[in-house]
């Protein structure tokens, strides 16, 4: 099962960046267009959906590479019980914030997709296609917390931790005199 969450956050993580070059695509395809006296309908809604893919599909990834930011000035001084509690409970936190907002994210979805809802632009466009990268994202990252979570109560370290280590040394090289 893990591999399987592994290969959907990489390819998530990989998806995010695919709607990021088409961003830039299409910015690049407008400014081209404006120096012809030409206009491409709807360029900067799609841009706009482009943005909100990249944004949610990147989550899980991000997450699990200890990518996301942190607030750990406080959390990073703490041993012990203590910190496995309040990991504990940061994670559960999140898990329920997600997971809620992950399923009225598909529910939103679902109900545009059996309504025939389109977009407001020049081009209309099935709402439920530029929502569904949203939806898939916060799934995914919902999962990856929740994955997180049962390796902390079973024990474990969650894996964003091998991340932020990563990072850390990262730094730590960056400061050294040279």
């Amino acid at each position: 099962m893990t591999r399987a969450l592994d290969f959907a956050y990489r390819t998530a993580g990989v998806l995010a960046g695919v709607f990021l070059v088409a961003i830039a695509v299409i910015v690049t395809a407008q400014i081209v267009a404006r120096l012809f006296d030409r206009m491409l309908p709807s360029a900067d809604e799609f841009a706009g959906f482009c943005l909100a893919a990249t944004s949610f599909l990147g989550l899980a990834y991000a997450f699990r590479a200890g990518s996301h930011i942190r607030v750990t000035l406080f959390v990073q001084r703490l041993r012990g019980a203590v910190a496995r509690v309040l990991l504990v409970v940061a994670l559960a936190v999140a898990t329920a914030v997600t997971s809620l907002f992950a399923w009225h994210t598909v529910l939103m979805v679902g109900q545009n997709f059996w309504r025939g809802e389109v977009t407001s632009g020049l081009v209309p466009l099935p709402l439920w296609l530029p929502q569904l990268g949203m939806a898939i994202g916060v799934v995914l990252f919902a999962l990856a917390i929740i994955e997180d979570l049962v390796r902390v109560l079973r024990g474990g370290q969650p894996i964003f931790a091998g991340g932020e280590s990563d990072q850390q040394k990262t730094d730590s090289i960056a400061d050294e005199p040279r």
